[in-house]
């Protein structure tokens, strides 16, 4: 028999693997070091050891940083179905021991501080096994590939092969302002905002746009005097205090309306709506903590969140 010159491949190494898939999730080294709670060394020198064992290179660097060759594709896509499966047994070998394991549920900012903490209480103290982390951004698509978080609940729409996505529920907005800037300005139509500071997100106003998109061109004001702030709860006090006119998710400011603090200016007008979607990676939907969350999540009501 003629004998083959090549360097026989040796067995992957699940620590080799472990750490080249958190390379492979990050696309930084540093970082999948500080996950592992490793050096950074012990993770270059990890991936090194494999791509011998692989007989190909698994990552390369480019201009725009570092990423996954063909031959690392491959890998990365069998290493995720592999580490989720051992996650499975983690959790089945937990739930017998009477745990089950961690959630880390990543939400928008405002919706997750206001209502989300308080409405989990239910699944909270129903599921004593199961412990979950928060995460709080406006960015929520990056942490959920890159597995930071386990699922996101994001009011933006994302399409992503291998990524579940689920309704839950609509966000419906509202023009605020408090009594008395309502008279001083006499807001009557949408048109008496053009001589009014509004408060937006942006500087731009682009955050109005669920507002002025559902309005006739003849019916649209021209912003004029727009003072930008970042956050919601900033718009909120500023409105209180009479600062301007903002524009908020009603779930924000159910408190203020019904105190009688702030007004909803255009109440019988019919603003544009979004959806509230739960993502989650296709691999972890199979995790018994996660299917029970997604139940609990996906009855979430309107209602339910106002007495929240």
């Amino acid at each position: 028999m003629r004998k083959s010159n090549a360097a026989p491949r040796l067995p992957l190494d699940l620590y080799q693997l472990r750490a080249f898939f958190t390379v492979a999730q990050t696309l930084n080294f540093t970082e999948a070091a500080r996950r592992l709670c490793v050096t950074q060394p012990a993770v270059s020198h990890a991936v090194k050891k494999l791509q011998r064992s692989a007989g190909d290179e698994l990552l390369k660097k480019t201009v725009r940083g570092l990423e996954l060759t063909e031959a690392g594709r491959i890998l990365y896509k069998a290493c995720e179905a592999v580490f989720y499966e051992l996650e499975k047994a983690q959790e089945q070998l937990a739930a017998r021991g009477g745990g089950a394991g961690t959630i880390r549920l990543g939400a928008t900012v405002e919706f997750g501080t206001t209502l989300l903490v308080k409405y989990l209480k239910g699944f909270i103290s129903a599921n004593p096994g199961v412990h979950v982390d928060f995460l709080f951004s406006h960015d929520l698509l990056k942490p959920l590939l890159n597995d930071e978080v386990d699922m996101a609940i994001d009011c933006r729409e994302h399409r992503l092969e291998g990524i579940d996505r689920r309704p839950l529920f609509r966000e419906e907005y509202a023009v605020i302002a408090s009594p008395e800037f309502i008279r001083r300005k006499g807001l009557k139509s949408p048109k008496d905002l053009e001589r009014c500071p509004v408060l937006s997100l942006d500087k731009g106003g682009l955050w109005w746009g669920n507002f002025l998109n559902a309005l006739p061109a003849a019916e649209s004001p021209e912003f004029r005097d727009i003072t930008q702030m970042t956050h919601i709860r900033a718009v909120i006090n500023a409105a209180m205090e009479g600062i301007g006119a903002g524009f908020v998710p009603r779930y924000c400011v159910l408190k203020e309306l019904k105190s009688g603090a702030l007004r909803d200016v255009f109440p019988r007008l019919k603003l544009l709506e979004d959806y509230f979607y739960l993502y989650q990676k296709t691999g972890k939907a199979g995790l018994a903590r996660h299917k029970a969350l997604a139940e609990y999540l996906l009855h979430i009501k309107s209602t339910q969140l106002s007495k929240a």
